[in-house]
């Protein structure tokens, strides 16, 4: 469904992530029209498009988005994305008939409160680390009430492929992990338990669907939830606060430090080996001072020169 919208420059399509040999215009179009189906097949059986106000939280270029083309004629489609110069490409050739803004790392957005029917957000969630409870309820307050949250999350499916460690249910919670890791590399990310989420997320919202992952077999994949907005009030800290019925939080607490110890220690090694070359770099530095002020390279200079004239451009 490429319709008439313009596809992103190479450098915005890099943001999707790794692309390998494949071609990525097909991987944009098709991971959105993917997407899309993905969100459908979980929508409740009466959902129609027609009159709804809809927020694509993260928008990134516009894969997402730019199914929805035909719909956005009768329907009100946002989007939002933190990088500045993917919303500036969006505003130029996506609007109208998409309304797109630039949000921030804090939870703050615009609207009033019980703006949108639906908001969706595609690999947000999970890399959102202390972070998740502020958004979290700002997403809750700007849905209408009985609005709907769709999210991907990582969490069995992932953990392996992501760190190596094999999935055990009851020693994850919200796990996050990699702090600090640029978006190059993946940036931070976070692991969740179906547990976990309709603990906690469940305070905010009625869970009506929960996969811990998308698909069968084994390969690497998402878990999926979404949840219904409840008329409640709450604060980070009651969203946050532990449940000390459930044996499996202080499990999780105490795994999750175990993981940033492992951490520590890798970023420790890895500190290690900079600080080696750093060293090897500074003595082969001050060998070729020492080489540039001896008598015999003063004498070869000449040679050099030569030797630099005679070289074919």
């Amino acid at each position: 469904m490429a319709g008439s919208l313009p596809i992103p420059p190479p450098d915005l399509l890099d943001r999707i992530g790794p692309m390998g040999d494949q071609d990525p215009v097909a991987v944009y179009l098709e991971s959105g029209s993917a997407h899309r189906e993905l969100l459908e097949s979980v929508l409740p059986d009466d959902w129609t498009w027609k009159g709804k106000r809809v927020l694509d939280f993260g928008c990134g270029v516009g894969r997402m988005l730019r199914q929805f083309e035909p719909e956005a004629e009768e329907a009100e489609f946002w989007g939002c994305e933190l990088d500045g110069r993917s919303v500036e490409w969006l505003q130029d050739g996506f609007c109208p008939p998409f309304r797109v803004f630039q949000s921030a790392e804090e939870a703050d957005l615009p609207q009033a409160d019980g703006e949108f029917d639906l908001i969706y957000a595609f690999s947000v969630y999970t890399h959102f680390t202390e972070n998740w409870a502020p958004w979290l309820l700002e997403h809750h307050r700007v849905l209408a009430d009985g609005g709907l949250l769709f999210a991907t999350f990582l969490g069995e499916g992932m953990l392996e492929p992501l760190t190596g460690e094999k999935w055990d249910e009851d020693r994850i919670g919200m796990n996050p992990l990699m702090h600090g890791y640029p978006w190059s590399l993946g940036g931070p990310i976070a692991i969740n338990s179906p547990w976990w989420i309709r603990l906690h997320w469940g305070r905010a919202f009625e869970i009506d669907l929960l996969m811990p992952r998308v698909g069968d077999g084994d390969d690497p994949s998402h878990g999926i939830v979404l949840a219904r907005k409840k008329p409640v009030s709450l604060t980070v800290e009651e969203l946050c606060e532990v449940d000390l019925d459930e044996p499996r939080e202080i499990r999780a607490l105490q795994h999750h430090a175990v993981q940033l110890g492992g951490e520590i220690a890798r970023l420790h090694a890895h500190h290690q080996r900079y600080e080696e070359q750093a060293l090897r770099l500074q003595e082969v530095e001050a060998a070729l001072a020492g080489l540039e002020g001896s008598a015999s390279w003063r004498l070869t200079a000449p040679l050099r020169t030569a030797k630099r004239r005679l070289r074919p451009r």
